[in-house]
């Protein structure tokens, strides 16, 4: 073999070298042990030959004509093979007449996944094809888009101008071997270069088929002399260079040079199946991702399982910007989130995740509350395992859940369960001092000047044997950064809930609500129904949680339905609660707001009137004659027009009920 022969065309050996030295110039540095290119800014995986490794068919070979090879087959891998190693292999195609030159055949490159394609050399043994067509699909082979478009008359062959799509180039018969064609997915100058991560490049260069169809061959007029480059030495219907019955297409390489699909996310691939395991230390593209930026799936299409905080996107190929997935908070108690909208649009565009599955009992998007039936425990952070602990609550004393609830229901920050009335305690298990007779129906009140004893309902004389079960005086609530704010967070686990109770040495001397009147004379700042909850001694006030059930008169600050806070004014003189709030129990609850804070406070003035269906007529009769909401009851009208009218609605109430 001649140096001429082997080394002849300089042009395409030095093109091929460049591409070859490049690529593994790439894979040295990346596999080096050199620091991540990917961290912090966009990244990708070296490009190689998408060909090198793969099948390659055809619709035809040489060698199924032995007869025109006599000394080698011409098999379609000979096209993927090493030209410096393998310089003098080719395929060939069935030969065929000059009246067969327009029979086509079909070079094809199917791949096991997507991958992106950059561009296609090849370099033909025999006259270049006067019309041929690159083409490629992105969905496995089931459609077909042309890439490119080659004939020396566009109009003739295909209907189209000689432009972007269609071209002239690469078509000439000369030189008779040795020619190139050569196909760049995008041009290096358009924008669409600027960012390869973007949707409209991605489009442009995705692929999972390769398609090559030689449409229409031509002979070359050349002198016979062999040209320069990779020939055969000995003469034959395939290396003739003059013009001849026997006409075929001979093409020596095919470079199909692209990367595996990672969106800016991965700078190594790694094989797609497990039949290509063996093939690690060849050339060969692998197709499936080592994703980094928290992303996940085969292309890095996807944030990665905790990673769902916001949408995932492309890094981005023209500033850099890797755009990695951002980590739920799920406080530990969930391995996976998922991406809302909703959420996402609610929060500004900041935060998208919902947990799921949470674990520990725990629930909420962020995993941040405890499910039905548990609590917080107050002395773990929310981080722990056993951050929510199981309501404790007497089965006699509280109320049954719901039917669409099981077990047990208690305030999922303090424990407190919910209490029948007259039933006190964390769990509901024992009766409020002034009540009697715990069981299933809660307990009975006391008909006793001041209390009874809780089994038997006998009447004391004093307070002096009755135990208090109430909110402890003194004691301060420990600071808890990962809680809740101080106003929302829940109470020490030994505050009991109840009424602040008042000793034997204070003395309450509470006012009495004897007719609708007294709501008419007096302009309370608000009138509601409440329920009392519970209630907390903050050592320089004291604050009740009652749940409004309907509101009558909102001063400053808008009532409405649900769990608010009022404050016993007496509690910071006299050191008790007057008048008295029995949780448990339902009030008509009236007022003053404190100037400035729109609290709402109880005074010696205020009327607190245990809730009665009788009275709850009498305060919906007042308001339907005069006492409008929207104006106060009683609002322009006189003291004794007003008394008089409650009167009568006594009268009519007392004449229903008859």
């Amino acid at each position: 073999m001649s140096v001429c022969r082997m080394f002849g065309n300089t042009r395409h050996q030095v093109m091929l070298l460049l591409l070859s030295t490049l690529g593994w110039m790439i894979v040295a540095v990346t596999q080096s042990g050199a620091v991540s290119r990917c961290v912090d800014q966009a990244c990708s995986p070296p490009i190689g030959n998408l060909a090198s490794g793969r099948t390659i068919s055809t619709l035809s070979s040489c060698s199924l004509l032995p007869h025109l090879c006599p000394e080698d087959v011409h098999p379609p891998a000979h096209m993927t093979d090493d030209p410096f190693l393998h310089p003098q292999t080719w395929w060939a195609s069935g030969a065929g007449s000059t009246a067969t030159q327009e029979q086509p055949d079909e070079i094809r490159l199917d791949l096991e996944t997507r991958f992106c394609l950059s561009h296609v050399v090849l370099v033909f043994r025999s006259p270049r094809p006067s019309a041929m067509a690159i083409e490629r699909s992105a969905d496995s082979g089931k459609t077909w888009e042309p890439l490119q478009l080659f004939a020396r008359n566009c109009s003739a062959e295909f209907g189209l101008p000689d432009d972007s799509l269609c071209t002239s180039r690469y078509t000439s018969a000369t030189p008779c071997s040795g020619g190139e064609v050569i196909l760049r997915t995008l041009d290096p100058s358009s924008a669409e270069t600027r960012d390869p991560y973007s949707a409209a490049t991605l489009a442009r260069l995705t692929l999972t088929n390769l398609r090559i169809r030689l449409l229409k061959s031509q002979s070359c007029s050349a002198p016979s002399t062999p040209p320069t480059g990779r020939t055969s030495p000995t003469a034959s219907p395939l290396t003739s260079t003059s013009t001849s019955e026997n006409t075929t297409y001979a093409i020596f390489s095919l470079l199909a040079k692209g990367t595996c699909l990672c969106h800016g996310h991965a700078e190594h691939c790694v094989p797609y199946n497990s039949s290509q395991e063996s093939q690690q230390d060849s050339n060969m593209v692998f197709g499936r991702c080592l994703c980094t930026h928290h992303t996940a799936g085969d292309h890095c299409e996807e944030c990665a399982p905790l990673y769902n905080d916001r949408p995932w996107r492309p890094a981005n190929g023209s500033s850099g910007e890797p755009n990695p997935c951002q980590k739920c908070e799920c406080h530990g108690h969930s391995d996976s989130c998922h991406f809302s909208r909703r959420a996402w649009l609610s929060s500004g565009g900041t935060s998208g995740g919902v947990c799921d599955d949470c674990r520990h009992n725990t629930a909420g998007r962020r995993c941040q509350r405890c499910r039905h039936g548990y609590h917080r425990h107050l002395s773990l952070p929310l981080s722990s395992a056993h951050a929510c602990t199981r309501c404790r609550c007497d089965q006699h004393g509280s109320l049954p859940p719901r039917p669409d609830e099981e077990g047990p229901w208690c305030h999922p920050r303090t424990g407190q369960c919910h209490c029948k009335p007259g039933v006190g305690g964390r769990s509901c298990s024992h009766c409020l001092p002034g009540y009697w007779g715990f069981g299933d129906k809660g307990c009975e009140p006391c008909v006793c000047p001041l209390s009874c004893d809780p089994n038997s309902g006998q009447c004391f004389d004093s307070y002096l044997d009755n135990q208090v079960f109430n909110v402890p005086i003194g004691g301060k609530i420990p600071d808890r950064d990962y809680l809740l704010p101080l106003e929302d967070v829940q109470w020490s686990k030994e505050l009991a809930v109840s009424a602040l109770h008042y000793t034997g040495k204070c003395s309450c001397k509470e006012k009495k609500l004897r007719s609708v009147s007294d709501l008419c004379k007096t302009k309370h700042d608000y009138v509601i129904k409440a329920s009392v909850l519970c209630a907390h001694d903050k050592g320089s006030h004291a604050e009740v949680q009652v749940k409004v059930r309907k509101v009558f008169r909102s001063g400053q600050v808008a009532l409405h339905p649900g769990t608010i806070s009022i404050y016993p004014v007496s509690w910071t003189s006299r050191g008790c609660t007057c008048p008295i709030l029995n949780p448990g129990m339902e009030y008509l609850l009236a007022g003053p707001e404190e100037a400035g804070t729109g609290r709402l406070l109880v005074t010696m003035q205020s009327v607190v009137a245990p809730w009665t269906p009788r009275l709850g007529l009498l305060i919906s009769e007042g308001l339907r004659n005069g006492c409008s909401p929207s104006a106060g009851l009683c609002d322009g009208q006189t003291p004794e027009k007003c008394t008089i009218n409650s009167k009568s609605m006594s009268q009519q109430t007392v004449q229903k009920q008859d």
